[in-house]
């Protein structure tokens, strides 16, 4: 069954992790590193306990498990200096120390599914209800670009869905329009986050990627 923390779903079983609804992907020794935190949660693992389980008959450098944390926060969207899921104990190892969510809390998971958020190669499902968008905040759908502002804008489902600019640095744009207030959304919009490409579909069943190579503008 799979484990929720905040907006991150962890499925050891079927080795599969989400954020927000949206798949991360991590190589095959970053997903056992995360797997063996969470199943030890919340004590601290020693290095040399993930050493002997990732590589048990092969010597490898320090750099070698720094880099899959490392790999394993961004992808997660953690920070060390102010850590939500893994925490550094320096000198011994590291600690994933985020609370799991009973099967009663009501998760993004369990919400409703209005709509898809198209952008690159990745596609992202929005719910009822406020979905925040920005970056380097828990409580926001992570966008990839330091040109996004911490809580850029918000798509909000009232009896139709809508968009509204947080205040960002460097707006929000639906089409060519600058957004000044919330304006509603319709299947195929252009969204526009900085310089983040996002196009908008109204279907609960998704769609497929294959799209978005088509997406850029004219």
């Amino acid at each position: 069954m799979p484990l929720t923390f905040r907006d991150l779903s962890f499925d050891a079983a079927a080795r599969r992790v989400t954020r927000g609804g949206r798949e991360l992907k991590l190589t095959r020794k970053a997903f056992d590193l995360l797997a063996m935190l969470v199943e030890r949660r919340p004590d601290a693992v020693s290095k040399d306990d993930i050493h002997a389980r990732l590589w048990p008959d092969t010597y490898v450098a320090e750099i070698t498990l720094h880099s899959l944390v490392s790999e394993i926060r961004r992808a997660i969207g953690d920070d060390s200096n102010d850590p939500l899921f893994i925490r550094t104990v320096h000198g011994f190892g590291y600690a994933f120390i985020a609370d799991s969510e009973s099967a009663e809390t009501p998760t993004a998971a369990r919400r409703r599914v209005r709509g898809w958020l198209i952008w690159d190669n990745e596609r992202m499902k929005v719910f009822d209800g406020e979905n925040l968008f920005g970056r380097g905040d828990p409580e926001v759908v992570e966008l990839p670009s330091t040109t996004v502002s911490r809580r850029h804008a918000r798509i909000n489902f009232d009896d139709d869905p809508w968009i509204e600019d947080l205040g960002s640095k460097n707006g929000t744009r639906v089409g060519e329009t600058l957004l000044r207030g919330k304006v509603v959304l319709h299947d195929g919009d252009r969204i526009l986050t900085g310089p983040v490409l996002i196009v908008y579909h109204a279907s609960a069943s998704g769609i497929s990627t294959d799209t978005v190579s088509n997406l850029a503008p004219t």
